[in-house]
């Protein structure tokens, strides 16, 4: 029992199993509402897993959505209703593409072609590292695919200007891809899961959901553009090392038949993910048609067994998941008495636009911390409406200030796939953590009020 509760993650674990418990039998004991305190049991219950990753992320999401159904706090249409977000289907939609991609050797291409035609110093390939991934996300959806695609790139770089895999140079060059991977493309719509799921919680709880080129303008100037430009900087300050300049050789064959024919496919799918604001169609839509064109068997472009040995479904329904919490907090009443409780905290008050931003940001990095950064908008979001109401902020200002919040991950474990590139990049945790925490920290003071500015030149306070 002491070693069970040494472990950080189990006695987390206990403690909120036993808070379920009480929570599951309280109204019972009490005659008070039952659905109001299941519901708490069971989202209580999914974000001590999510958080400790004690059980898989999609065997979670099914307990809480069973769970919701056998308890009878939601009925079947709002327990599983995560399945009708295009959240969950522009994952799936992603998750094919990703496949291709990688099986097409299209990715590793597009490396080369950049790599190819610059010389490289230390910081320029901490600059090279970070403009690839921000390019790479723009056509790949999946942040940890393209950790996976360029890390060995960017190790074999490291290698040739003599650092060793784990040795400070290198650990700077691997952040640069882990950090480059998931902070910039946070204003690609399609291309980072905590936005994904913020946006499909939005349109599972409102019925609203922000256009990719929306998202692109609220977002790019600032937290992509400029927090891309202040992360590689903070990265050559922190792993600054001297090094021989060199040039990555590869040979560049032409495109095969079958290579002309994805990138095409590609380059249709991204201009209708970039012109939705003008024909209407959900990049959801838009990526699981692509998908699906992908899938057809004439299409030649995905091997046959693919579909099952390749394609790991249990994102599309963690996210499923994730996303129904929302409707089942506002089905049981749940989502109105938390957030009374955040008013409570946060305290604010209409005409204070600055302060009441800063505190919505606070929320948000908090909720990071909390569930990481994919789980929070699964509690920010439904409390969003009664946070616009409180402050007399629109509510899409209030939802985006919640996901630039929970962007600013202070821990690198609240966002996983930063997380990949520590391990699959040798980084050591201490330097790790280090990168992550003081680039949060530059964020927060330098572009955070830029946004804030920002955000009231385009109208976004009214």
């Amino acid at each position: 029992m002491a070693a069970f509760l040494k472990n950080p993650g189990n006695s987390i674990v206990a403690i909120a199993l036993c808070v379920a418990a009480t929570l599951l039998i309280w109204p019972i004991a009490t005659g008070q509402n039952t659905a109001f305190f299941h519901t708490g049991a069971l989202i209580l219950t999914a974000i001590s897993f999510w958080s400790t990753h004690k059980l898989p992320e999609h065997v979670t999401a099914l307990i809480l959505m069973l769970g919701a159904v056998l308890l009878a706090v939601a009925p079947p249409a709002v327990a599983f209703s995560g399945f009708g977000s295009g959240g969950t289907w522009l994952i799936f939609g992603g998750l094919v593409i990703g496949v291709v991609i990688s099986e097409s050797g299209l990715d590793k291409r597009l490396a080369d072609a950049v790599l190819t035609r610059v010389s490289l110093s230390y910081g320029g390939i901490i600059a090279a590292m970070m403009v690839l991934s921000f390019a790479l996300a723009a056509v790949m959806p999946g942040t940890i695919p393209r950790i996976l695609v360029l890390m060995p790139i960017a190790l074999a770089l490291a290698a040739r200007m003599g650092f060793e895999k784990g040795a400070r140079g290198a650990n700077g060059i691997a952040m640069a891809v882990g950090l480059g991977s998931a902070f910039p493309s946070w204003s690609l719509l399609p291309a980072n899961l905590p936005v994904v799921v913020h946006i499909g919680a939005i349109e599972t709880v409102y019925g609203i959901a922000p256009t990719y080129a929306e998202h692109f303008i609220t977002h790019f100037p600032v937290m992509g553009l400029l927090r891309g430009i202040l992360s590689g900087v903070v990265i050559y300050l922190l792993f600054r090392s001297t090094a021989v300049p060199v040039r990555h050789d590869a040979t560049l064959e032409p495109l095969d038949r079958k290579g002309r024919r994805l990138a095409w496919l590609l380059a249709i799918t991204l201009g209708f993910w970039v012109t939705d604001f003008l024909h209407g169609v959900s990049p959801a839509w838009v990526g699981l048609t692509t998908a699906v064109i992908l899938l057809l068997p004439w299409s030649g472009l995905l091997s046959e067994d693919a579909f099952k040995a390749k394609i790991n479904f249990g994102p599309v329904f963690y996210i499923a998941g994730i996303l129904s919490i929302g409707a089942i907090m506002a089905n049981s009443g749940l989502d109105k008495f938390l957030a009374s409780h955040v008013i409570d905290i946060l305290q604010p008050e209409k005409g204070h636009d600055a302060l009441n931003f800063a505190s919505i940001l606070g929320l948000g990095i908090v909720s990071a911390l909390g569930m990481t950064a994919p789980g929070a908008p699964a509690i920010t979001v439904p409390l969003a409406e009664t946070l616009a109401q409180a402050t007399g902020l629109p509510l899409l200002t209030v939802l985006m200030t919640e996901l630039t919040g929970q962007s600013l991950v202070l821990l690198p474990y609240a966002l996983p796939p930063v997380a990949v590139a520590i391990i699959v990049g040798g980084v050591r945790v201490g330097e790790a953590v280090k990168a992550t925490f003081l680039t949060a920290v530059a964020v927060a003071l330098f572009l955070a009020p830029l946004q804030y500015f920002y955000w009231r030149a385009i109208g976004m306070f009214g």
